[in-house]
């Protein structure tokens, strides 16, 4: 059916914005602010009735498999944020309790905010004895159609939302995810959606708007998320994204590995292109999706590319042409990137880009000649110019040849061969921004994505998925304590890995078995709960 294998405008509209709203506007409009999310995070998944609406459309045990039930085939939402995840985040804990009655009608509930909607559940729930968690993130489940979506964090769905697309979109949300967006500003979703918005097809957080295809239980699948998307969330090693520049190299072949298949390659799953001198989060990527798993619904397997900026991915598509399919190859920003083939293990993607001759914010290309690319100062720029434009009046015919200075200057000599005639003093400048000239270029070496750092702090680097951001001084323990964990495991009361006495896990992550003292995992403990305010933000 192409209402499964696409579920496109029509059934956005329909979902999103029917009168008073079948399911309501969205209420998460400004960029998500990059936080990683690994481990068990659990959810509380609460049923419950309106006041005057008695019905219980489902038994509490479709919920259960729905949402936490996973490895089953299935095909549930535990399922589907384990895969995206590459297994870093699971819905472990997470439980059902219901149905609980609302002390509100279904025509109270419509005057409601979204937001008293869901509280009106969680309270359903406490009087009946289930308080949520501290630290759990909240779905409320209603019995009657009135609202679905997202607000502060917590999930609201009716039976017309009971399927994996809806539910994984609005789950997401609670993650801190935003929107997905298409170069298509002519498309509008809705009178309430901005220009492009949801039309991203290829990834889940364009909600409906997406190629999808029908699970064994649980309605539309909808499909997987785009690699920027998982990056935001710390859900690719970093061994597996590529930042063009970064090792001062601009031009490269590169074999993308399928996002739905990573174990078909040693590839990057994501490849970053930096181009913005101006902005470090201004950069496009370029990923390889595959017809398989959760992207079973799209129509080809397909290399995608996306300009990334302020924290918002938007999909580069061929405008003007029939469906819109993907743009594969693209010329922009100094940046040249061209799919040459595409196979059941990588995409041959080669990749060019100027950024490692770019100037860092704040410099300028000197351009004393027509290839000079040292970055200066805009007043040096300036001063090279004024002395390109006298330099015959400062020749004479001398012991030097033609060129020989007149009395009161030198040689610039800003480059082999260069007998530019300027003061001691501008010859001397030109020698230090010569030396000066790597320090000053390639913004590629300062691109690291949406888990960027704040000022101040690092990467933890624990593994290779560890974008909690620490002091300088934590991560150096913690590459010490790494290189010495052999030596303090023991096969003892927890196995092979059983720490030596003295020490403890670090359980920086869940299976992370180092052995440290119990106040470095205090530590960890600590930086993990500090992860998302030492993100360095990124204004929309």
């Amino acid at each position: 059916m192409r209402g499964l294998r696409t579920l496109r405008r029509t059934a956005v509209c329909l979902a999103f914005a029917t009168g008073a709203a079948l399911f309501g506007a969205p209420l998460l409009s400004s960029p998500a602010q990059a936080t990683p999310v690994r481990g068990t995070t659990g959810w509380s998944v609460l049923l419950c009735k309106y006041a005057d609406v008695t019905a219980e459309p489902r038994a509490p045990q479709f919920f259960r498999e729905m949402f936490t039930t996973a490895g089953n085939g299935l095909g549930g939402l535990a399922d589907w944020f384990r895969d995206q995840s590459g297994g870093r985040t699971t819905l472990d804990g997470s439980v059902v309790r219901g149905w609980y009655t609302m002390s509100t009608t279904k025509a109270q509930a419509q005057a409601q905010t979204r937001g008293a909607r869901i509280q009106s559940c969680v309270d359903a729930a406490a009087r009946g004895g289930y308080a949520v968690p501290a630290g759990f993130r909240t779905v409320a489940i209603t019995n009657a159609q009135v609202d679905s979506g997202a607000a502060g964090g917590r999930v609201l769905l009716d039976p017309g939302a009971w399927n994996v697309a809806f539910a994984s979109h609005e789950m997401a949300h609670g993650y801190g995810l935003g929107h997905s967006f298409s170069n298509d500003t002519s498309y509008q979703n809705a009178s309430w959606s901005q220009p492009g918005e949801y039309d991203d097809m290829w990834d889940q957080m364009s909600a409906m708007h997406v190629y999808s295809f029908a699970t064994a239980r649980f309605g539309a699948a909808g499909t997987g998320l785009n690699a920027f998307h998982r990056d935001e969330k710390g859900w690719l090693a970093r061994n597996r994204v590529l930042t063009i520049g970064a090792d001062g190299v601009g031009s490269r072949t590169v074999s993308i590995a399928p996002l739905e298949a990573p174990q078909a390659s040693t590839g990057p799953l994501l490849v970053r292109v930096p181009f913005d001198p101006a902005d470090k989060h201004h950069y496009y990527t370029v990923e390889y999706r595959r017809k398989l798993g959760w992207s079973a619904g799209i129509p080809a397997d397909t290399v995608l590319i996306h300009e990334v900026r302020n924290g918002t991915p938007t999909l580069l598509r061929q405008l003007g042409i029939a469906g819109k399919p993907a743009v594969t190859s693209w010329t922009g920003n100094g940046v040249r990137i061209s799919t040459t083939g595409t196979a059941a293990s990588s995409a041959t993607v080669s990749i060019t880009s100027d950024v490692v001759q770019r100037c860092l914010q704040g410099w300028v290309w000197r351009e004393a000649n027509a290839n000079d690319r040292v970055c200066v100062t805009g007043a040096t720029r300036s001063q090279v110019r004024a002395d390109n434009a006298a330099a015959s009046s400062r020749w004479t015919n001398g012991p030097y040849g033609p060129h020989t200075c007149i009395n009161g200057y030198v040689w610039r000599e800003a480059f082999s061969g260069d007998d530019v005639c300027v003061t001691g003093a501008q010859r001397d400048q030109a020698r230090a921004d010569n030396a000066q000239a790597a320090a000053r270029r390639n913004p590629a070496r300062f691109v690291f994505g949406p888990n960027n750092c704040a000022s101040g702090w690092v990467w933890r680097e624990a593994d290779l998925a560890d974008y909690v951001c620490v002091s300088g001084a934590t991560r150096t323990q913690v590459r010490s304590d790494n290189s010495v964990a052999s030596t303090r495991w023991t096969n003892g009361a927890y196995g092979p890995h059983t720490c030596i006495s003295g020490y403890v896990w670090r359980e920086a992550f869940p299976g992370d078995d180092v052995c440290v003292t119990g106040a470095q995992r205090t530590q960890a403990r600590s930086d993990n709960s500090q992860a998302g305010a030492r993100v360095e933000r990124v204004d929309g």
